[in-house]
């Protein structure tokens, strides 16, 4: 386990917040976390930069997929096909609760100034992890 944060910075956990606030209303959060990533990433802690940089990954990769199956769906069929349906209800009965349950835990993580590495994206990252 690592060390907590010393300063009183809460951009990891407004980081985390626009994650998970992405994840219910996509667009507006996704904006906000990249404005957030741009004005303070340079200024952070490093366990601040892997929730940011995380966050930024992880928002990207869900809004690029809820925007691929929209697109998908204009498309071919329309919204009123069954193939919509289905794969909105995918999208929003499994997928957004992983990565919920991810961005929750690293929403607890960044109150509490605690490193956390996203399962299949912190890896990615080439920074070490403070201990």
């Amino acid at each position: 386990m690592s060390k907590p944060q010393s300063s009183n910075d809460h951009t990891a956990a407004y980081a985390e917040a626009f994650y998970i606030g992405n994840l219910l209303f996509v667009g507006i959060f996704y904006l906000a976390l990249w404005i957030l990533y741009l004005l303070r990433y340079e200024k952070s802690s490093m366990i601040t930069q892997r929730h940011l940089k995380q966050s930024l990954i992880g928002s990207s990769i869900s809004t690029f997929i809820f925007i691929g199956i929209n697109i998908v769906i204009l498309l071919t069929h329309g919204y009123t096909s069954v193939a919509a349906l289905f794969s909105l209800e995918f999208y929003f009965m499994l997928l957004v609760p992983m990565f919920l349950i991810v961005g929750i835990l690293g929403f607890s993580k960044a109150i509490k100034g605690m490193d956390f590495t996203y399962p299949l994206i912190g890896c990615f990252l080439k920074q070490p992890v403070p201990l």
